[in-house]
């Protein structure tokens, strides 16, 4: 027998490394990566990012509100990132939803 989740058709929550990674790997690594971590920064692995930068965490698990990713990828606060372009609505959304669903691995 399926479990709920899966009988109904339901999408398994979001996940760092299946969904956030090629979103930050296309628009995050080349400022915030292995080469460079401006405000100290990393977002090219999972507890790169949950660790935070020199503003404090980045990722406030269960609460995309208050985790200032979001603030910045949103324009909510400044500098918004990315600096020159902004991430796709979709490519928000993503990352929202992995932060509400308790940001897992």
């Amino acid at each position: 027998m399926l479990a709920p989740a899966a009988a109904k058709g339901d999408a398994p929550p979001p996940s760092f490394a299946r969904d956030v990674a090629p979103i930050v790997g296309r628009w995050c690594t080349s400022c915030h990566g292995p080469r460079h971590q401006q405000g100290g920064l990393r977002l090219d692995s999972y507890a790169a990012a949950l660790g935070g930068g020199d503003s404090g965490p980045a990722v406030i698990a269960g609460d995309p509100d208050s985790s200032l990713i979001v603030a910045k990828v949103q324009r909510r606060d400044r500098p918004a990132m990315p600096p020159r372009r902004k991430l796709a609505p979709p490519a928000v959304a993503v990352i929202r939803a992995w932060i509400a669903a308790g940001a897992l691995p």
